[in-house]
């Protein structure tokens, strides 16, 4: 009687694990290594099995060949139903069919019973007993039952397909468990000694030892395991698990061949997260493309899906390959679907790269705690929105906004640039502080030190600017021309008529010293007002700047005289610099007056609360104590004023009188805060004891404004 196909399919495959599983160990004398498994023979037994050894080979040849006479029928073998029976009756559906499956290869002439669960109940219960702990994974009590039967029945055998089993099932855990201890030499060891292992039956062994080949560098042989799998063996999961491994471990060029033996569309999914491996790295690297095809396929799913992530993959694709308008509109898309952070990132870039920067600025503000990305390409979009040329129309919140984060962050461009926002404004001071603060975070940032050249220049400080050329020009050929007489000037640009807020000073919202106007609510603001600025036991002291040159001794002393100078300069950062030095050079009383300059420059700077830091650290006198006290609550004052905490302004005012008295501004911005309040009388009677005692045209416009908001002034 012939052999069926089928047997002949099951002993290619069978002798395959074993002769080119040996290959794979004995590759120094047997070259090329052939694959562990070869799924093409167990479907094609016409091909020729040169790859098998020659006995083998010669066997199946015989086996097959038609010229060879006719063998009798051999009797039908027994077959041991018994773990089909009892994986019947327990109603194991996954082990029964895999016993089903493993019988039917064997015995291919036996018919299994239509009811196996009814069948032998007067069977043996000791054997009955076995294969129930066999399905409950209990190897080392069945082989002690073995034993103990044996011993007390020496003529009982136990069945071979019960030891077969056992050894099979004992051989899979060794391989798992030196799967997961990655001793990888010793999985594909134990896949070759134990071929019965690599079947359908036995699926993820079959990964196992595909992921091994990968380990130890045969990535052709993880290959025809997969391709083992997908030629053999029929469930889906299974099938769709093998093409997700394959896709995670071998290369593309190999994971093509595998996507040929598809059937019916299965593997749309792999083929999608080919497209968006394809299309991410495009997006990383902008010299790679994606396919038409590719893109499309993944468009089609961002559409139809609820998800951000195809939306946020395909908006940094074509942020990268310059088609910002449509990034701009996919990240749209993705932060509608809770995108989050990175959708949130990718939309301000987009818009920044449209050249909406004011639209970049105010999504990126709504992020900036979301993250070191979010916060990068905010600082980066606020660089280029101040940059503008010519300058934009920003609210004052937005610039405050934008002098906070990037104080924070320390980020020397968007200092500069804020630096050239104040320069283009014609806030020369303002422009220098922001420069200078540039520089002492990145010393090698040449845009501010350019910029602080250009402010030197035009505040006529000859010794700045050269100190500036000495150490730039051999860096920067513009900062060595600035000293050229025959250059190009830049325009002045207060001349164009355009409206640019005050720009606040590092770090803080805070205007110059002694540059805040007086806060009038209805007229037009007065002439900026002095105040408590500096302290006369601090000035005193200090040099009068010869050109500019406020010397450079390395004394306590002359570094404290130094600050003081710096600071009448208006360079807050460079004299807070040399208070330092000033504060470490161990006399008490040098120490105590660098501390007070330390004081002025914070506040100049707009760092209040890092001035109050320095005054309550230090040990003071106590007039010295009252006198900075005195300042920092005026700072305080006004910062609640101007963020329209009238009650909290009036309340810093009352505890500052315990310091000193009310100077004639601060009692103007009084009145106008119990204006704000709609306490009327009170500001009247501010209004008019201020007019009583110099005429002030404040005044008056207090009082105007008091009669309009009462209705009393009628014409």
């Amino acid at each position: 009687m012939p052999v069926k196909p089928v047997l002949i399919a099951v002993a290619v495959s069978g002798l395959a694990f074993y002769a080119l599983g040996r290959y794979g160990h004995d590759t120094a004398s047997r070259e090329p290594a052939q694959p562990i498994i070869q799924p093409a023979q167990a479907q094609a037994p016409q091909q020729s099995p040169q790859s098998l050894p020659a006995p083998a080979a010669n066997e199946i040849a015989q086996a097959a060949s038609p010229d060879r006479p006719a063998t009798p029928p051999s009797p039908a073998p027994k077959v041991d139903e018994t773990a089909l029976r009892y994986f019947a009756t327990q109603g194991d559906t996954r082990r029964y069919e895999a016993e089903l499956a493993r019988l039917r290869a064997l015995y291919p002439e036996w018919k299994p019973s239509t009811d196996p669960a009814s069948q032998g109940q007067a069977g043996d219960p000791e054997l009955e007993r076995m294969w129930r702990l066999f399905a409950e994974g209990k190897h080392g009590e069945i082989r002690a039952a073995i034993v103990q039967r044996g011993s007390a029945d020496p003529s009982w055998r136990a069945p071979a397909d019960l030891i077969a089993q056992l050894d099979a099932a004992e051989a899979r855990q060794r391989l798992v468990n030196a799967s997961n201890a990655r001793q990888w030499e010793q999985v594909i060891r134990l896949g070759t000694e134990t071929p019965a292992l690599l079947t359908c039956a036995s699926v993820d062994a079959l990964w196992r030892v595909a992921e091994a080949f990968v380990q130890t560098g045969k990535p052709e042989r993880a290959r025809d395991a997969y391709a083992y799998v997908l030629t053999n063996c029929t469930n889906p999961a299974e099938r769709a698990g093998t093409m997700q491994k394959a896709l995670a471990t071998l290369p593309e060029a190999l994971v093509d061949a595998l996507l040929a033996q598809e059937r019916q569309n299965e593997f749309a999914s792999i083929r999608d997260e080919i497209a968006r491996r394809h299309i991410g790295k495009a997006a990383d690297d902008p010299t790679q493309k994606a396919t038409a095809a590719e893109i499309q396929r993944i468009e089609a799913l961002a559409n139809a899906a609820t998800t951000p992530d195809d939306a946020i993959l395909l908006g940094f694709y074509t942020l990268h390959h310059d088609e910002p308008a449509k990034a701009a509109t996919w990240f749209q898309t993705a932060l509608a679907r809770n995108g989050g952070a990175k959708a949130a990132e990718g939309a301000v870039l987009a818009l920044g790269a449209t050249r909406k920067y004011q639209e970049a600025e105010t999504l990126g503000a709504q992020w900036l705690e979301a993250g070191a990305a979010n916060r990068k390409a905010y600082l980066d979009v606020i660089t280029a929105l101040l940059t503008q040329e010519p300058p934009p129309r920003l609210d004052r919140t937005v610039v405050e906004r934008i002098a906070r984060a990037v104080g924070q962050d320390k980020y020397a461009p968007g200092a500069g640039a804020l630096g050239w926002y104040a320069y283009n404004a014609g806030q020369t001071a303002p422009a220098g502080t922001w420069f200078e603060t540039a520089l002492s975070w990145d010393r090698n940032y040449e845009p501010a030190a350019y910029g602080l050249a250009l402010v030197r220049e035009r505040q006529r400080d000859q010794a700045g600017l050269r100190a500036l050329v000495s150490e730039w020009g051999s860096r920067s050929q513009r900062i060595a021309e600035v000293l050229n007489p025959r250059r190009a000037r830049p325009a002045a640009t207060t001349e164009r008529p355009v409206e640019i807020r005050d720009v606040p000073r590092p770090e803080a919202a805070a205007e110059p010293i002694g540059q805040r106007p007086a806060p009038t609510v209805r007229t037009r603001r007065g002439s900026p007002v002095e105040r408590e600025e500096m302290a006369a036991t601090g000035r005193a002291a200090a040099p009068r700047p010869v050109g500019g040159n406020c010397g450079n001794g390395s004394s306590g002393a002359a570094a404290l005289q130094r600050g003081w100078c710096l600071l009448n300069l208006k360079r807050p950062v460079a004299a807070a610099q040399a208070f330092e030095a000033a504060r470490r050079s161990g006399n008490a009383e040098v120490a105590a007056d660098a501390a007070t300059g330390l004081t002025y420059a914070k506040i100049q700077q707009g760092l209040t609360s890092e001035a109050a830091a320095v005054a309550g650290a230090t040990n003071l006198p106590p007039a010295r104590r009252r006198e900075l006290a005195t300042l920092l609550l005026s700072e305080r004052f006004y910062a609640q004023y101007e963020a329209k905490d009238f009650n909290g302004a009036l309340l810093t005012l009352s505890e500052r009188r315990r310091h000193a008295p009310e100077t004639t501004d601060l009692m103007l911005m009084r009145g106008w805060a119990y204006y704000n309040l709609g306490r009327y009388d009170d500001a009247g009677r501010i209004f008019e004891t201020l007019y009583k005692v110099n005429r002030s045209s404040e005044a008056l416009s207090g009082i105007t404004a008091i009669r309009d908001a009462t209705r009393l002034n009628r014409y």
